[in-house]
């Protein structure tokens, strides 16, 4: 009888933990995000965007893609110490889009292709960073690539609850660039 009472004491006891752990994890977004560069895979947890604004072209927004935080205040970034990885994306809706991040497939915009049609949303310009080291909120050292010598594109899907789907490729002779993410992107201006 005694171990009886002792297998339901533990019983209840795990039903006790597991349910208190799953009620902390209920108010936290599950994020996900992976940035692969040349086959080594980097972890991205944290997803920040700067919507268009008045003062910047209507059609224009950034967002960044990390494992760390980040903050913008007087037109300056200021990174977290713990950051080790970001890619960043400066991107342009279509001109329908009138400045909405749209449910759409953005290319690298081309500059030397004359039939690039730059009213439909596109990518301006990302920088992949890896192997970052940052002291008191800017950047000492990283492995950086750009996209401005690759060819590729992002994908964005907004779903119902404000968390974006964003994949990612892009490609050139020396290097191959790929990932995903999926979680909400923190508004840096609010």
């Amino acid at each position: 009888m005694k171990k009886l009472n002792l297998f339901f004491t533990l019983l209840i006891g795990l039903t006790i933990l597991s349910c208190s752990s799953d009620d902390d994890n209920g108010n936290q977004t599950d994020v996900s995000g992976e940035l692969i560069v040349n086959g080594q895979s980097f972890e991205l947890t944290k997803g920040y965007i700067i919507p268009n604004t008045p003062q910047s072209d209507p059609r224009r927004f950034y967002f960044s893609l990390t494992n760390g935080d980040m903050t913008y205040e007087n037109n300056e970034f200021t990174f977290s110490d713990n950051i080790t990885q970001l890619i960043d994306f400066n991107m342009y809706s279509s001109v329908e889009g009138d400045g909405d991040i749209e449910n759409t497939t953005y290319p690298i915009y081309d500059f030397s292709d004359p039939n690039f049609d730059s009213d439909n949303a596109w990518i301006d310009h990302s920088g992949v960073n890896t192997n970052v080291v940052i002291e008191n909120g800017n950047y000492v050292s990283t492995n950086s690539l750009s996209s401005d010598d690759m060819d590729g594109q992002a994908t964005i899907i907004i779903n119902n609850n404000d968390t974006y789907t964003i994949t990612f490729s892009y490609t050139n002779n020396q290097n191959i660039v790929s990932g995903t993410f999926t979680g909400p992107l923190i508004n840096l201006l609010e």
